[in-house]
Formats: C-alpha cells, structure tokens, sequence
C-alpha cells in the first residue's frame, strides 16, 4: 500500500514539474489547445466592416438591388425577404408566368394567416406548407418601393418552390 501511495505521489509530482516547465500557464495552455479549433475562420470586427449598402433614394443604388435574380424555397420551409427600412411605401406582388393569365396577382397566405394578391409591408413572410402555392414550380415576385428621395424603384425576382426530400440508402 505504501508503495502505491509513494507511486502516486512521485506521479503527481512529475506532472507538477512538467507543467512548470513549460512556462505556459493553464490559460495559455487551453488557449493553444482551442486555436486549432479556429484556424479557419476569420473573425472581423465593425472597424475592419468599410463597406457601405445603398439603399433607394442614395447616389449609386441600382433598383436591380433590391432582391436577389432567383429563390429557392422547400415546401417544408419560410421565405423570408424584407425591403430596405429607408423606403416610404412597399409592394410585393407574386404571379404566375404559366397560369392563365401571367400578370395577375397570385393569393397568398402569409405567416401572420393574411390572405392577398398584394403585401404592403417591409417583410414578405410565408411559410410554405400554409401558403397556397404549387409546390414545382416557378413564380415571379416583384418589389415596388418608394424611396427616401420620392422615386419608386422595382425589382423582380424568381422564386422556385420544390419539394424536400432526403435520399436514404438502405443498403449501407
């Protein structure tokens, strides 16, 4: 019993020495021990952000800016866009290239259980599986804004609908 007493000791010790040894702190210690955990990423602060977004009404903005050319939304998912916060009106309207008629409005149900043609709010919000829509398919949004200098700028945009899935492989 003594003798393992005695080993146990003499290991606490040597572990002790080893640590002193070399000169690193725990802090430090756990510090390396993490930063292999980061190499990869690149962490910026608001000093090193020097971009700046335009919004409607500024000197350079495009309206082509407003939404990006092309969505893709799952039926189990949200879409989920909202317009610049400078602007003084809004107006989402979705249709229907290959419906009967491709320039008229498509009915919605957004989010918040409203059901229209048109959406008159910063946010356009709907969650797929309550929405109405077709799922494989193509609709367009367009986005019509007022901006802070009166003008009204419009984009539009592609939004696919599609189904998700997951492959399983039974086999493996």
């Amino acid at each position: 019993m003594k003798r393992a007493s005695a080993f146990v000791i003499s290991l606490g010790l040597l572990v002790c020495v080893l640590v002193s040894a070399c000169n690193n702190d725990v802090d430090d210690m756990l510090d390396d021990y993490n930063g292999g955990f980061d190499a990869g990423y690149l962490t910026l602060s608001n000093d090193d952000l020097t971009e700046t977004v335009l919004e409607p009404g500024d000197e350079g903005f495009s309206q082509n800016d407003l939404l990006f050319q092309q969505y893709t939304v799952y039926d189990i998912a949200t879409l989920n866009l909202a317009a610049p916060e400078s602007c003084k009106s809004f107006e989402w309207v979705l249709t229907d290239p290959k419906g009967e008629n491709p320039n008229a409005p498509v009915t919605v149900r957004f989010e918040d259980g409203t059901k229209t043609t048109k959406r008159r709010t910063q946010t356009y919000i709907v969650y797929m599986p309550k929405s109405g829509l077709e799922i494989g398919h193509t609709y367009y949004l367009t986005l019509t804004v007022v901006g802070k200098d009166g003008r009204t700028y419009t984009d539009l945009a592609q939004i696919f609908t599609v189904e998700f899935h997951v492959e399983v492989d039974l086999d493996s």
